[in-house]
């Protein structure tokens, strides 16, 4: 098959961009044809790894025209000064959101030449409803959840989701909601989990008096609760320390925070680094403090990697991917004191770790791309079958 996922900028970090490439590169492995359209290029090197497979397509490179950028006519700077029509409802939060954006991805849209048109977030979802000729089957990919949108998005989705061959969610509880939602298109709705490749790494020994995290700096991944919990903890358990990574906008936030609880030696935001296998074996725990979280791929990479998890209890992926006690402990979202008595708990007990990572290991083997990718292989063949 050949199969194009339309995505809003590859060259960044991200969980669905993360995700994206990873069934990308499954399915070249099985022998497909894939390509990656990428909205935007702002940068010269991707953050993640791209397959060369792959053929990567930008329909605008808003680098400098020294970077090899594209220069813009007359007529398309004052189009990238006009709002795009998603702008109303506040739909599209990318700087480059414009009618000439709309004009980029339209015309993409109606050249395309592809089998499969996979889209991969709400405003390239509602791009495609409006803009995506129909010689092609046309899948929505879900990463966030239906119940996360304001009103007015909803509405925007309920009103032109029923156009796509399907929409798939990533995880079921969601589905449901969509199908609840939609019932008059409930059966165009499937959920397929996303996927993380096996760590290639020994496992971590569990050793190190390290907890680690990882995820933007906003305040979705909660960060600021993670450091207050440990903040309560930390005279009791001297010798351990917490590491952040990622990079986001809440940085001097959490710097002065991490401040307040006289911390800077005992918790280290790291910065972006991709990938990010070797660093968990440097941890003993992972701390998942997130005030929502629609999957949860630092869950299932934190496991794949051997750590023992402790997760804030959002809707929707921690509660389908973690048993808690079995292969991770769950905690009341928002509740610093609990976060820190369930990290005490690990920080204390060896064997604890130990028994909670080995879970964590098997259901981490559920989520490879290999297990995955073929539930995006079997859809895509029965919609094309069905096509008239």
């Amino acid at each position: 098959m050949r199969i194009t996922f339309l995505v809003r900028n590859i060259w960044g970090i991200g969980g669905t961009i993360k995700t994206t490439l990873n069934t990308a590169e499954a399915l070249v492995e099985l022998g497909h044809d894939v390509t990656i359209a990428s909205c935007v290029r702002h940068k010269d090197n991707a953050d993640f790894v791209i397959d060369p497979r792959i053929e990567v397509v930008n329909l605008w490179d808003v680098r400098n025209a020294s970077q090899g950028g594209e220069t813009l006519s007359l007529v398309d700077k004052v189009n990238k000064r006009v709002p795009s029509f998603l702008d109303a409802d506040k739909v599209n939060n990318m700087g480059e959101s414009s009618r000439l954006l709309d004009k980029k991805v339209k015309r993409f849209l109606h050249d395309v030449d592809t089998d499969v048109l996979v889209s991969t977030q709400v405003s390239l979802n509602l791009y495609v409803a409006r803009y995506g000729r129909p010689g092609c089957v046309k899948v929505a990919q879900e990463h966030l959840y239906l119940d996360n949108y304001p009103p007015e998005v909803r509405r925007r989705i309920l009103d032109n989701y029923g156009r796509f061959d399907a929409i798939v969610t990533i995880t079921e509880a969601d589905a449901e909601i969509y199908r609840k939602a939609m019932p008059e298109h409930a059966h165009l709705v499937e959920c397929v989990p996303n996927s993380i490749p096996q760590n290639p790494n020994e496992p971590s020994d569990l050793t190190e008096p390290v907890i680690m995290t990882a995820g933007r700096l906003t305040g979705m991944k909660g960060f600021d609760i993670l450091v207050e919990a440990f903040g309560e903890i930390a005279d009791r358990f001297p010798e351990w320390k917490v590491h952040i990574y990622g990079r986001g906008r809440d940085r001097k936030k959490l710097q002065r925070l991490i401040g307040e609880y006289g911390l800077r030696a005992r918790v280290k935001l790291m910065g972006p680094v991709t990938p990010l296998d070797g660093e968990w074996r440097k941890a003993a725990i992972a701390a998942i403090p997130s005030r929502f979280e629609p999957f949860g791929l630092v869950i299932v990479e934190a496991m794949a990697a051997g750590l023992p998890v402790v997760c804030a209890a959002v809707k929707h992926g921690p509660l389908e991917i973690i048993e808690n006690e079995v292969n991770g402990l769950l905690v009341k979202p928002k509740n610093p004191a609990e976060l820190g008595e369930a990290l005490a708990r690990l920080m204390s007990d060896p064997e604890l770790r130990r028994k909670i990572a080995e879970a964590g290991r098997r259901t981490a083997a559920r989520f490879e791309p290999d297990q995955v990718v073929g539930q995006h292989v079997a859809l895509f063949e029965r919609l094309l079958k069905a096509r008239p």
